[in-house]
């Protein structure tokens, strides 16, 4: 196994990604640009900004490409160049994504996000019924941006709950402003709860850990409170 391929994700370098990667199974087609040749590939992950794929036969750095990927009934096709090549695979950097194409990427992104923050952060601390006001941001259904003044309904050491008026998704990314502090975060919608007149419940966590945002010791998860009248 050589360097490089040793060296895209020791221990949890993924997460001190602008973009992290996930781990993703899929079958592709990698298209030399002009000379059609293609390749069948196996894609073991993936991020916004591009993927690895693995195969025995490799263009030169350097080269444009295009990538199909098919997942189930979805499938994804983009314009990429080869930014890393070796004797196991290649690494691909995304060059140009259609609108429609987003969409699926994020769908997968999304679902990776959730299965991600769901693996490495289950809960560790107790949930606490506080009310801090914060402004979340980030994309709408639509994709177009949004902020919204809001407030949380509890927090822990791994994000919060929130009531938001805008539809989100599982996966999500979203930026939480604690407006007390000026803390940012960039959290991942884990939780969708009820709704709540025009507003919904949405619990967001950290993408990252993050214990003294909210500036609160929280008890940890197995903690009870002592019985009446005990010490």
């Amino acid at each position: 196994m050589t360097n490089e391929r040793k060296g895209r994700t020791p221990g949890r370098a993924a997460e001190r990604r602008t973009h992290p990667r996930y781990g993703f199974t899929a079958n592709a087609k990698v298209i030399e640009d002009g000379s059609d040749a293609r390749i069948e590939v196996r894609i073991t992950d993936i991020s916004q900004q591009g993927c690895y794929v693995e195969t025995a036969r490799s263009f030169s750095l350097g080269t444009a490409i295009k990538l199909e990927i098919t997942n189930g009934r979805d499938s994804f096709v983009a314009r990429a160049r080869v930014v890393s090549s070796s004797v196991t695979g290649m690494g691909l950097a995304f060059a140009e994504i259609a609108k429609e194409q987003y969409k699926v990427l994020e769908k997968w992104l999304g679902l990776l996000r959730e299965r991600d923050w769901l693996v490495q952060n289950r809960r560790r601390t107790q949930r606490v019924m506080l009310r801090f006001p914060v402004r979340v941001s980030g994309q709408n259904a639509v994709g177009s941006p949004f902020e919204e003044e809001t407030h949380t309904l509890a927090v822990n050491a791994n994000g919060a709950l929130v009531l938001l008026s805008v539809s989100a998704r599982k996966g999500q990314l979203l930026r939480l402003l604690n407006t007390a502090t000026g803390g940012n975060a960039e959290c991942v919608v884990a939780y969708l709860g009820q709704r709540k007149g025009d507003l919904w419940e949405v619990g967001v966590a950290f993408s990252m850990p993050n214990p003294t945002f909210w500036q609160v010791a929280f008890p940890p998860s197995n903690w009870t409170p002592p019985a009446p009248g005990g010490v």
